[in-house]
């Protein structure tokens, strides 16, 4: 007779289930000895009828099913196969790389070691940096003679073929030029560091905070102890040890079998407790700052997938497991708004709502999901809060300092204390220290730049700037393509591949949208029936005002995060010239700079220093959007000037060894608007003022001086305390108060025809002129002069290709847009309310 054996479980328990108890199933197959799994055998053995009534017990199958059940089970799952079939495969990804700006924040930061980032970072706060004897590095070996006379002053490494460490023979930076000197700072004025140190220290945070919560993920995914996991890292290269370098040839020294570490199974509560650990971090980094941590959580691939999921389990209340997996969740890719909600963020802002972060990470889902009023009402109170913050911290901090120098009531001084005024005497070792200044290496004294002393804002500061910029100009788009879309009869719906809906392909709409190469002008002729169309819906009064507003708001807020970043100026950055050829200028600088796009080359670049200014991730995008915002306003009088300093700042910008250049869609949205412009406005690439067809001594207007004039970013307060309160609605931009036709909020313009214009029919008479039509028109023209030639030169040559290569077939380019869907929004904005009043004329 065979006893059945208990069933054990053949393999080793998970260190999930450590103290779980396993349940055993009654209908588990008994377990037999080797050679007796015959039930043959079985029944011989057993005489005893009751073990065999049981055992036939157990093998008792289930009733056979009807032919007619069998028949509709299997049509019921031929008809759900057919329907997934039928149904596209859904690409689900985690939502943080849904996050916009994420291609701004690439670079080698990502895989320098953090001893390597932290001596970068004591570099850039060192203002001795910039300032030493010998500013040009000496050559490695002679300069090739390969290198292209246009990049006479091409100070970035972001144009490296290879990555050969320094000291190889065939490195790349021995066979680049000497970059210039750096243009000197003002008289009494500090020198800016290279990158902000704002955005450098949280990258380095970030950069130690996830590679620590990598290690705690894989030790409680894999079981390994800390030095196990140590050993097993170390001995992956040829710099370890020799007991690393014999586990890598598969010895093992000490005799352990585990690699030198625990070989005991964790317990589920030590499991739990490491990524606990790990989810607290990943937190901390999102807070400091949710793009580049999401750039950086991307590098490690699925070790971060789960994470939070599992620390929830255990603990449903964890606030940070909570924000973790809110960047961590799977949705269905580029549908985060119809994916997202803010109930978790909701959640957390009632349960801690001294954390600004989490108001930052609430009203950017907000703009995800067109909720602007929130979102803005998010991004004001968190820069209240945190200016409120900073400037407690300030007054907290000098009191301290001032009762440190106080006497007791006994007339003695406190032990410890320290004064540090000399009465006039010197000190002993003959020199005294300046305050916020350190000494240099001829011992002169260098001042400390005001980014890098105690009272500089938090980095949350400017981020929350550039956002609240970003989302009033969103918000105006966003109105504008609506009322659009209204006006046809079109209606926004969700595409499967995710697509997004632009104006100038829009089907069975009313009037068709955006016109693309149309002469007359974006929306087609002046007196036609799309044009009045459009004009009545965006030129109503109310509705007008009201973008204008938002655009204003939206110019204000990116010149004050553009003002955290000083510049050193360069007189001779752009060559002498008129407004025309340094516009020109311009627009050949930016394109050959931009990344991407080097199919243009650069025009003759000077021998003097670029304009140096402080790098940031968002600068470019800034800058631009800034330019977008005086586009939109009609303002070209003021976008030449603007756009002349933007091309010399973005030509010095440098983030490398941290940061790789930004893509800025704003740049390619910007350029891609002129573009559409000089193809499709016949009165704006007519010869303007400047040109030499009219000549130089028959000036329309008065021009700007010729060198480029100093912008509000180039100057800055030394202390943030003197700042005004941007979170009131008042002061408009530096270039929006310039004297044009939209002073007060864009409602005053002409309210009737002037005289000396010439009449109109019934249906142009809703188009009014502008009191500075002739200055923006002209200004206008000399901004697209420059794109209109370069079509024309792409015209001429790709005829003559066609004419020399008439019988080779050439493959068709692959036209990927660069831009989003900005573009016709801004393009119908321009044709219905601003470019009529231009046309008048």
């Amino acid at each position: 007779m065979v006893v059945p054996l208990s069933p054990m479980p053949d393999t080793p328990s998970s260190p999930d289930t450590d103290h779980a108890a396993i349940p055993v199933s009654d209908l588990s197959t008994p377990l037999t000895q080797s050679g007796r799994t015959s039930p043959n055998s079985i029944e011989a053995e057993a005489p005893n009828d009751s073990a065999t009534a049981t055992q036939k017990k157990k093998k008792k199958k289930k009733p056979k099913k009807s032919v007619k059940s069998k028949d509709a089970t299997q049509k019921a799952k031929a008809k759900e196969d057919a329907d997934a079939e039928s149904r596209p495969p859904v690409l689900c990804i985690s939502r943080n790389k849904h996050w916009r700006y994420i291609s701004s924040y690439h670079g080698p930061w990502l895989q320098l070691p953090v001893e390597l980032l932290d001596s970068l970072l004591t570099l850039n706060l060192d203002p001795t940096t910039l300032t030493g004897p010998e500013t040009r590095i000496p050559p490695f070996l002679p300069p090739s003679p390969s290198i292209s006379s246009s990049k006479q002053r091409d100070r970035g490494f972001h144009g490296l073929g290879d990555f050969s460490p320094p000291d190889s023979p065939r490195s790349t930076l021995a066979s680049l030029p000497l970059p210039p000197p750096f243009p000197p700072p003002k008289p009494g004025k500090a020198i800016p560091p290279p990158i902000d140190p704002g955005v450098f220290r949280s990258v380095r945070n970030i950069r130690r905070l996830i590679d620590e919560a990598a290690e705690l993920s894989v030790r409680a995914s894999s079981g390994l102890s800390a030095a196990e996991l140590g050993s097993m890292r170390s001995g992956s290269g040829l710099n370890g040890s020799p007991w690393a370098a014999a586990q890598s040839l598969g010895l093992n020294p000490l005799g352990n079998n585990n690699g030198g570490g625990r070989n005991v199974a964790m317990s589920a509560m030590r499991i739990h407790r490491l990524r606990a650990l790990a989810v607290q971090k990943l937190a901390q980094a999102y807070k400091a700052d949710e793009i580049a941590s999401s750039v950086m959580v991307m590098q490690g691939g699925s070790v971060f997938d789960d994470v939070a999921e599992r620390v929830l389990k255990v603990d449903p209340n964890d606030a940070d497991a909570k924000y973790v997996h809110f960047f961590h969740e799977k949705i269905p890719s580029r549908q985060l708004a119809e994916s997202t909600t803010t109930n978790v963020l909701d959640e957390l802002i009632a349960a801690h709502p001294q954390r600004l972060e989490y108001h930052r990470t609430r009203g950017i889902v907000h703009c995800f999901r067109d909720e602007f009023s929130q979102a803005t009402k998010d991004f004001t109170h968190a820069l209240k809060e945190a200016r409120a913050v900073r400037k407690a911290k300030m007054m907290h901090h000098n009191n301290g300092s001032q009762s440190e120098s106080r006497t007791n009531k006994h007339g003695k001084r406190r032990k410890g204390s320290s004064s540090s005024h000399t009465n006039g005497q010197a000190p002993p070792d003959g020199t005294s220290s300046m305050e916020n200044g350190v000494d240099g290496s001829d011992g002169e004294p260098i001042l400390k730049h005001p980014s890098v002393l105690d009272d500089a804002p938090d980095p949350i500061e400017p981020q929350l700037l550039f956002l609240r910029g970003a989302a009033y100009l969103q918000q105006a788009v966003h109105l504008i393509e609506a009322a659009v879309l209204n006006l046809e009869g079109v209606y926004r719906t969700p595409s499967v591949d995710g697509a997004e809906l632009r104006l100038c392909y829009i089907e069975n709409g009313k009037y068709g949208g955006v016109e693309v190469g149309n002469p007359d002008g974006p929306l087609g002729k002046r007196a036609g029936p799309k044009l009045l169309a459009y004009a009545e819906t965006l030129g109503d009064r109310v509705f007008r005002d009201y973008v204008t507003q938002l655009l204003k708001k939206s110019l204000r807020d990116h010149e004050k995060f553009l003002s955290h970043f000083d510049s050193l100026e360069s007189s001779n950055a752009m060559p002498d010239g008129d407004l025309a050829f340094q516009t020109e200028y311009a627009f050949l600088l930016s394109e050959s700079i931009r990344p991407g796009n080097h199919a243009n080359m650069p025009p003759p670049i000077p021998d003097a220093p670029a304009m140096f200014t402080t790098y940031h991730p968002l600068l470019v995008e800034s800058h631009f959007s800034v330019l977008i915002c005086q586009l939109m306003l009609a303002d070209f009088a003021a976008v030449i000037p603007t756009f002349i300093r933007t091309a010399s700042v973005v030509d010095g910008l440098e983030g490398y060894p941290i940061f790789l250049p930004p893509r800025s869609m704003a740049q390619a949205e910007f350029i891609e608007v002129l573009e559409r412009l000089a193809g499709g406005w016949r009165n704006g690439i007519q010869p303007h003022s400047l040109s030499a067809q009219r000549g130089k001594t028959r000036l329309a207007i008065e021009g700007p001086p010729i060198v480029a004039p100093p912008a509000p970013i180039a100057r800055r307060s030394n202390s943030y305390h003197d700042r005004e309160d941007d979170c009131r609605a008042g002061s408009s931009s530096s270039s929006s108060t310039r004297q044009n036709s939209f002073s007060n909020g864009g409602s005053t313009f002409e309210s009737g025809i002037s005289g000396n214009a010439r009449q109109a029919d019934a249906k142009e008479e809703r188009f009014r002129i502008r009191m500075d039509a002739a200055e923006a028109l002209d200004c206008a023209r000399i901004l697209l002069a420059p794109v209109v030639k370069r079509q024309r030169g792409r015209a001429e040559k790709a005829a003559s290709e066609k004419a020399a290569g008439a019988g080779k077939k050439k493959p068709v380019p692959i036209n990927i847009p660069l831009h989003g869907p900005r573009v016709e929004v801004i393009l119908a904005w321009l044709g219905g309310v601003h470019l009529p009043e231009l046309d008048g004329i």
